[in-house]
């Protein structure tokens, strides 16, 4: 872009609270300078305002607070005025934030028995942090939050992790200890993860499951991360069921699930071979509006090729294509050992019609057709390449581009332009739109900004020039390209100069120019005028933001890789990356084969490695003649079905060596033998070596 509700009270027991107030306001003077940190590195723009305690205290009652995507949801903690550390509940909390940061699961099971000791009623964030801490921990890997900030390395945290572990009564017993862990802490820097022994992990689980019981004693509402955490804990224990229980109590609590919450059930089943129980998951999933990702689909192909179910694969393979369209080379590996199993080579229709198969890939928008496994026999599985021409280097198929249909291209840009004029002002899109009209169409837009700031801060007309002018050779009119720029790009004193302003006024006198008017996302313009005339978009941008993301799944991916031009700059002039010759996505052909895209970090479709997957040639001479003698009411197989791997008993009834005398007359009877044949170089070589050749036809 470039735009120029209260759980739990703050009580303390009458019998402590005088104890407890004197204790900090002597510890106050101790620590005063220790902890100004607080202030220095802590506070932020609103906690530099004279913060009343009946504030700090409403804070802690009971607003949800995701310290990150692995801890619980809600806001940041509106921490105190520099040095002053003048509540029992102020101290907690910021000491149970420290230990999230810190991954500090022992310090944070501290703090709850500290408060719990000091009678101090512990709200909704302060179980969500130390759950997930258990939780994690019992996994065995503590992660901890993205906010924090760890200056110890991993060994070091694990022999922490394991002096903690054998004086457990000993963490956090007063208040000072946790203002100690404060001013630990003060300098760490760095996140890590942290690995913890079996010790750790076990006394994790069993206070995890103690601490929620305190939870529902204490009547402190859930929300997703609590019962997530829960359900990290049931898996810790291989308890699916009860991993499964904790994402359906969120529907009877009026909560939305989330991925992360199916996925301790969806481990544990998929783990220990349930295949039903994996895919009730999935179902309940789905129901609820979440899509399984790559790991997800993962675990359930994993347990749906050791359950040899054939349909789950096709199903699992297609939701792959819709859904991640290249896979990582793990998933890819999972892939390949189901195409290399015995069940999978005996799977698939021995007789289908090719008219019906070729109209489902051409309903379906080319490279899939739906209609499951074509073919029967052993499959080939390689690596591969896939050439300019878009034909991979193994078997030569050549793979297709799939590309939006028209209605698919007007539906897309009437989303954007709603976007794009509820975001802007004074109807300014809708003039852009009318421009259009008039002065359109092109071949080709260019995101000036993009373009003219590549490799520098400064932004360059010369390199807009460039870019635009070598695509412009490239097209079939030679029309230069759209360029959309801000309008203060081409305003100012340094676009008055000589050459900037002869440029801007080469693309002006074009029709080539269009300027956003300030206030205005240029980001909308460059992408609708693209996709209005299905045109190339040259830009870098990887539009991979929250505005993009605006647009979804349907359309914006397959749009994207159909039209996007990269580019950059050589010694010898600009060099373009034109869209790959084929839809780089899990492609199944009208015979019945695979290619599967594997994800890397190489920019160049050209190194991007394909899984070829073809079933073996002998088994498809096979299948054309079990084709023909089953449309002509015969059941013998042909000669040519020798090899294959079909269990029928006459197929035993000779030796190989038998079926090569016989195969070796046949074609010398029907065939002028002339006097140097290939049959007559074999027949020598076998005299030769006093050996018989044997081979598969």
């Amino acid at each position: 872009m470039d735009n120029g509700n209260g759980v739990g009270s703050n009580k303390v027991k009458n019998g402590k609270k005088g104890k407890l107030d004197s204790s900090l306001e002597s510890k106050e003077r101790m620590v005063s300078k220790k902890v100004t940190f607080l202030g220095d590195r802590m506070d932020n723009e609103n906690a530099r305002k004279k913060a009343k305690k009946s504030e700090v205290d409403s804070s802690f009652g009971g607003k949800e607070q995701m310290v990150s995507e692995n801890g619980v949801d809600g806001k940041r903690f509106k921490r105190p005025k520099k040095g002053k550390l003048d509540s029992p509940v102020v101290v907690l909390r910021i000491g149970l934030e420290i230990c999230s940061k810190l991954g500090d699961v022992m310090g944070a099971i501290g703090i709850f028995d500290l408060a719990k000791k000091e009678g101090i009623t512990l709200g909704q964030y302060h179980y969500a942090v130390i759950l997930y801490l258990c939780s994690s921990a019992a996994v065995g890997v503590v992660q901890p939050a993205k906010s924090g900030r760890s200056g110890t390395n991993l060994d070091e945290k694990s022999r922490l992790f394991e002096e903690h572990s054998g004086e457990l009564d000993r963490v956090s017993q007063t208040l000072d200890d946790v203002i100690q862990l404060i001013n630990d802490h003060e300098n760490s820097k760095g996140r890590t993860r942290i690995e913890v022994g079996d010790n750790v992990k076990e006394y994790a689980l069993k206070r995890g499951f103690e601490i929620y019981e305190e939870m529902v004693s204490d009547d402190v509402p859930m929300n997703e991360a609590i019962l997530t955490s829960l359900a990290r804990m049931a898996m810790s224990r291989n308890d699916g069921d009860m991993a499964f229980d904790m994402v359906k109590k969120m529907k009877d609590l009026g909560i939305n699930p989330r991925l992360r919450s199916y996925g301790p059930a969806l481990s544990v089943f998929c783990n220990n071979g349930n295949l039903d129980k994996a895919f009730e998951v999935e179902e309940h999933m789905l129901s609820h509006g979440v899509y399984p990702e790559e790991p997800e689909l993962e675990l359930l192909l994993r347990v749906s090729i050791e359950a040899s179910r054939s349909d789950k694969v096709y199903y699992l393979l297609h939701k792959l294509r819709t859904g991640v369209r290249k896979v990582l080379p793990s998933t890819a590996d999972v892939i390949e050992k189901w195409f290399n199993s015995k069940t999978a080579s005996r799977v698939g229709k021995r007789k289908w019609d090719q008219q019906l198969i070729n109209k489902a890939v051409e309903n379906g928008g080319g490279g899939w057709h739906g209609q499951g496994w074509l073919g029967s026999g052993k499959w080939n599985v390689k690596r591969s390449f896939v050439g300019k021409d878009g034909l991979c280097k193994c078997c030569g198929e050549k793979l297709v581009t799939i590309d939006l249909d028209p209605v698919e291209t007007e539906r897309f840009a009437e989303s954007v332009a709603k976007i794009a004029k509820q975001r802007d002002r004074n109807s300014n899109f809708e003039k852009f739109q009318k421009w259009l009209d008039y002065y359109g169409p092109f071949e080709a837009v260019v995101d000036g900004a993009n373009v003219g700031l590549f490799s520098q801060r400064r932004f360059k007309p010369s390199k807009v020039n460039t870019i635009a002018n070598g695509i412009r050779q490239m097209l079939p009119s030679k029309k230069w390209p759209l360029v959309i720029l801000h309008n203060r790009r081409i305003t100012g004193d340094k676009m008055d100069e000589g050459l900037n302003k002869t440029l801007v006024e080469k693309w002006k006198t074009a029709d080539a120019l269009y300027a956003t008017p300030t206030g205005s996302n240029d980001d909308w313009y460059w992408l609708y005028a693209a996709i209005k005339f299905k045109c190339l978009l040259v830009t870098n941008d990887e539009m991979r933001d929250h505005l993009f993301q605006l647009l979804g799944n349907d359309f914006f991916p397959k749009w994207k890789e159909r039209h996007q031009v990269r580019f950059n700059f050589s010694d010898t002039g600009p060099v373009y990356h034109m869209p790959p010759p084929c839809s780089v996505v899990i492609q199944e052909s009208s015979k019945g084969h695979w290619h599967i895209p594997i994800a890397s970090e190489q920019d160049s479709e050209e190194e991007r490695v394909w899984m070829c997957v073809t079933r073996d040639k002998s088994s498809k001479d096979s299948q054309e003649s079990i084709n023909v003698t089953e449309e002509s009411g015969q059941k013998e197989l042909s000669g040519s079905d020798f090899g294959t791997k079909n269990r029928q008993k006459t197929r035993h009834k000779h030796t190989p060596q038998e079926v090569h005398g016989s195969l070796r007359k046949t074609l010398l009877s029907s065939l002028p033998i002339k006097q140097d044949t290939i049959l007559t170089r074999i027949t020598a070589a076998e005299k030769l070596s006093q050996s018989i050749i044997d081979f598969q036809i």
